[in-house]
């Protein structure tokens, strides 16, 4: 790597690519042409050589999708996917949460010893990259995605300059990805037919598929980026299946191509490593909870939402929750203003056009939980190789 330091952003290139990612947020592009987009912005206000924009699942920090241009090569893909899921190394994601941080450079990290990162020594030095630096996109407490800028290997690392102007562009991005999920959310099941059950499929200890379900099939082309894509497996099921073959299970919630939110569950099955994955529709408490966190609504505003879907009033809430009648209406005026109702029925009416009415116009009944029936796959295939839990979801609280 050459040891000349980069030109520091300037001001004037920073503002420049605020008004575009402002003007983004405007347009509300989906998730990923909004990535893609973003991808053009940033080489203006730091030199990069790839750019990869990340949209993480806000209950796990798993990945499930995104634009990816100039990226890790896909032969170097099961070893980061194993360093990321098993291995412990410098700026992972839930570290960076953990620590409060927004950008965070591999060379910064490691004191210039990117030797010390087995991401670096394993994945990136052999693929002929040099330093990576990772950007979260939240809002709040709220991770919705990442950036992850890559240099090549003979060029500087990132400099503090560098890492301070992402920082300062992490938030606008995150506010124009949180912003396309809210625009999309109601595009669920427009675009064919789902599948009529869970989706079933079981793997090696080495990682090869065993079985696939005929369902399993259907909700693998529901989570292919482009139909009919050569990429064997959909990049959040390679990731959730290393995670459980090092952690024993993990878990997820994704979007598949048609908007639906689709909940991605593997389990290790034994000693050996093989590992089940569950592909199914998300509960309805996992979506609604997406919508709101969207919304940036606080904790307990969450729950006061919540309660008004059960039909409870402000003193039933009150008492439910232990505050007074009037904190519960200064709560419920705030969800007001945030979703962008003005009463209890504009926000049911948010809640059912963009989650329930799919549902109901793809002729979908309702399940013994009270959420919309998922058939359950019969056969052995599911009974000796699946130990999750029943279609339906858990019962309202």
């Amino acid at each position: 790597m050459t040891p000349s330091n980069v030109a520091p952003p300037s001001a004037s290139a920073l503002r420049r690519a605020q008004a575009l990612i402002a003007r983004l947020r405007r347009e509300s592009p989906d998730p990923t042409t909004l990535f893609a987009r973003v991808a053009d912005i940033v080489p203006s206000v730091v030199g990069t050589d790839g750019v990869c924009g990340l949209t993480l699942d806000p209950a796990t920090l798993l990945h499930t999708g995104g634009f990816h241009h100039r990226g890790v090569p896909h032969t170097h893909l099961p070893r980061l996917l194993q360093i990321e899921y098993g291995e412990e190394d410098v700026n992972q994601f839930p570290a960076l949460v953990r620590t409060g941080g927004t950008a965070a450079g591999l060379w910064h990290a490691t004191r210039r010893r990117p030797q010390s990162s087995s991401r670096y020594r394993d994945v990136y030095r052999p693929a002929g990259m040099g330093d990576e630096m990772r950007v979260l996109l939240r809002t709040g407490r709220t991770v919705w995605g990442a950036l992850v800028l890559h240099r090549g290997g003979d060029r500087a690392p990132f400099g503090d300059d560098e890492i301070a102007a992402l920082t300062t562009l992490a938030p606008p991005v995150a506010q124009a990805l949180r912003g396309a999920y809210l625009r999309h959310d109601a595009l669920a099941a427009a675009d064919g037919d789902l599948p009529s059950a869970p989706g079933l499929l079981t793997f090696h200890p080495d990682g090869q598929p065993d079985r696939v379900t005929p369902a399993g099939h259907q909700w693998l082309e529901q989570l292919a980026l482009v139909p009919g894509g050569s990429a064997p497996l959909p990049q959040p099921v390679l990731h959730a299946l290393s995670r459980a073959r090092t952690a024993g299970d993990a878990s997820l919630r994704m979007r598949s191509r048609t908007g639906l939110w689709v909940s991605v569950t593997a389990t290790r099955m034994d000693a050996e490593g093989g590992v089940a994955v569950m592909i199914q529709p998300s509960s309805p408490e996992h979506v609604i909870g997406i919508l709101m966190d969207a919304y940036g609504l606080t904790l307990r505003e969450q729950q006061v939402a919540q309660l008004v879907t059960y039909g409870m009033s402000d003193t039933d809430i009150s008492r439910r929750l232990g505050i007074s009648p009037h904190t519960v209406r200064d709560h419920l005026k705030k969800v007001f203003d945030k979703t962008g109702t003005n009463s209890r029925g504009r926000l049911l009416q948010l809640l059912y056009f963009s989650h329930y009415q799919p549902d109901i116009d793809n002729g979908r009944t309702m399940g013994r939980h009270g959420w919309f029936r998922t058939a359950q796959v019969r056969g052995p295939a599911v009974e000796n190789h699946h130990p999750g839990a029943p279609a339906g979801g858990p019962a309202p609280q």
